[in-house]
């Protein structure tokens, strides 16, 4: 008859806990505080087992969280992995690891139906709760804690997610809706830090923003974490720590498609966890800002590029006139002066075997001696370097006395490749002229220079030089300087060496008038054989190159057979070829231009050793 009652009691018990359940459940679903949740919960203890004292733990990323610390994000500490926990009910199995829970006697684990934990209950148990826990229903009790605890978690998961979202969203709308990118940092760092309070965020950029109004440092390499530069360089999130201040640092990339513009550096306590959720809205919101920025360089930077365009499309108009050579110094000082607003301005150009001219639009303060010491300065640096120099903040040391002037702009005036005079800026205070004012007036000093030379006699002189006027084709002087060019520019190719076989027995034998006329055939056939890009010359004598830019071995051995097999077809009378064939690939290969000219002429040489009228390739620059 007792056990009729207690089975009784524990049944209706068992219910009356359903129903709290579920009056939980909706709660939840009515937004219901976590707080008030945690309260209720360790409510329903109390209510059905007199228990007085109780712990509530919950199961995140493999550790056991008190449930009130995963309502402050500062104390998110958790008590350590328990893979001993397999039964459900085990005494005193946090003793060791907190004296605060000295007071648990009975422990309750909560898992879902995959048998994997989810939450855990600390008690001090009382009469009641063992009456229960030795019911029918008490495994029914855990399985139902289980479900609820996992689709709350789950609930919360999305509620969470929602929040994070709509925050990105409001986020990405002010990154898209603005240029300025101080506005851009603030967001970033002011979004972040509400979304993970009380983690401390850190923004690092990679170059000086003087119009930012957010707080931010420029990113050193030499001062970095390991784990903050492996972010910056691969463009990915990466964690890692801060042993100095005890930290855990999760280091988020602002990029954008063309390169990395910063990091957004998080430092946490080291006991806290930063979940796969965090990580991913950092990640989301930092790539959000790191394209926003690119969008507001690039327009930046195509802004001004337009006016900077428009200022050389209109120096370069104007200087096509038919203007006086002092004329367009005139012309070329104002704009200058107007652009620019240098307190003093000096043109000075060269004469043969003639002391420099400075012209008369220039200012008068160089004419004065102290005037002629920038003069000085400023034609010797521009011959030593034979280029525009910037100086942002001249020494007295670097002239040689005092100088009142510190920040300068020379530029020279280049005719035919040589230097022709020079432009110079000058004014006092330290920085005046930015790194973007200087490769300004170097493109106007540039288009400058080239109205200030003949271009009828430019013409004539550059095809004289870059052509051999037998057969039309380009001079060696011509190939020497485009290939060099492209090595410099990292441009690969194939070049193939042809000479013409026993050439001397034509001449000999039917005169050089017929001699020259297969040299032109042979120019005719390369002309046709090869594309708008390729580059066919005369290299000397009866030796003819071709340079194929970004051609493949097999790319020129195609040719090389090409020519091979139709050179006896389109001579008169029919001649044979040797030809040397050699590749470059900048990716596999260090070849100087010498070199490869070098090889293939061996290879050439090795050709016509070898019986003529075959192609033999240099495997000395061939890559794997």
């Amino acid at each position: 008859m007792i056990e009729g009652v207690y089975m009784k009691t524990n049944e209706q018990m068992y219910e009356s806990i359903k129903s709290n359940l579920l009056d939980l459940m909706v709660g939840v679903m009515q937004n219901l505080k976590e707080s008030e949740f945690i309260r209720l919960f360790e409510e329903l203890f109390t209510t059905h087992f007199n228990v007085t004292k109780i712990e509530f733990f919950l199961y995140e990323e493999n550790q056991f969280y008190p449930a009130v610390s995963l309502l402050k994000q500062d104390s998110r500490s958790g008590v350590g992995v328990v893979e001993t926990l397999t039964s459900p009910m085990l005494s005193g199995a946090f003793s060791e690891c907190d004296d605060s829970l000295d007071f648990a006697d009975d422990t309750l684990m909560i898992r879902n139906e995959k048998r994997e934990p989810v939450a855990m209950v600390l008690v001090k148990s009382t009469d009641e709760w063992h009456a229960f826990a030795s019911s029918e229903f008490f495994k029914e009790f855990q399985l139902l804690l289980g479900r609820l605890i996992e689709t709350i978690k789950g609930y919360q998961s999305l509620y969470k997610h929602s929040q994070n979202y709509q925050r990105l969203l409001e986020a990405t709308q002010t990154f898209n809706s603005t240029m300025e990118l101080g506005v851009i940092h603030s967001q970033l760092v002011s979004t972040v830090s509400k979304n993970l309070e009380p983690i401390q965020v850190e923004l690092i950029l990679s170059q000086e923003q003087v119009a930012s109004s957010c707080t931010y440092r420029l990113f050193n390499y030499s001062n970095e974490l390991p784990s903050t530069v492996e972010a910056f360089l691969s463009g990915e999130l990466t964690l890692g720590k801060d042993t100095e201040n005890d930290a855990e640092i999760l280091s988020a990339p602002v990029k954008g498609m063309q390169g990395t513009y910063g990091i957004l550096q998080l430092s946490a306590p080291c006991h806290y966890k930063i979940s796969p959720m965090q990580k991913e809205f950092v990640r989301t919101i930092s790539e959000s800002a790191g394209h926003a920025i690119e969008n507001t360089s690039l327009y930046d930077q195509s802004h001004r590029l337009i006016q900077e365009l428009q200022l050389v499309n209109e120096v370069s108009k104007k200087l096509t006139e038919r203007l006086s050579f002092e004329e367009m110094i005139t012309y070329i000082n104002n704009r200058l002066k107007e652009t620019f607003e240098p307190e003093e301005v000096a043109i000075v150009y060269f004469r043969d075997q003639e002391s420099p001219v400075l012209s008369k639009e220039s200012t008068s303060y160089f004419l004065t001696q102290v005037g002629s010491r920038y003069l000085d300065y400023a034609e010797s640096r521009v011959r030593e370097e034979k280029d525009a120099v910037f100086i942002a903040d001249l020494k007295n040391e670097d002239i040689d006395g005092f100088t009142p002037y510190r920040s300068l702009l020379i530029a020279p005036i280049v005719i035919s490749e040589k230097i022709a005079g020079y432009t110079l800026l000058m004014h006092t205070e330290k920085y005046h002229f930015t790194f973007e004012d200087f490769k300004l007036v170097k493109a106007i000093i540039s288009h400058s220079s080239l109205a200030l030379s003949n271009s009828a006699l430019r013409e004539k002189l550059q095809n004289l030089a870059n052509k051999d006027q037998m057969t039309g084709l380009y001079a060696r002087g011509y190939l020497d300087r485009h290939m060099l060019s492209a090595f410099k520019k990292g441009i690969g190719g194939a070049f193939l060496l042809l000479d013409v076989d026993d050439f001397k027995q034509v001449n000999d034998q039917f005169g050089h008038a017929v001699g020259d006329s297969v040299l032109k055939q042979t120019a005719e056939l390369l002309r046709s054989s090869i594309t708008d890009q390729d580059i066919a010359g005369r290299w000397g004598g009866e030796e003819f190159a071709v340079y194929l830019p970004g051609a493949t071995l097999l790319e020129g051995k195609r040719l090389a057979k090409q020519l091979l097999l139709e050179m006896p077809r389109i001579t008169q009378p029919s001649v044979t070829v040797s030809i040397g064939v050699s590749v470059w690939e900048p990716s596999t290969k260090e070849e100087t231009y010498q070199q490869l000219f070098q090889n293939t002429d061996e290879a050439l040489y090795s050709a016509k050793s070898g019986g003529k009228n075959r192609i033999i390739v240099s495997e000395s620059v061939i890559a794997e």
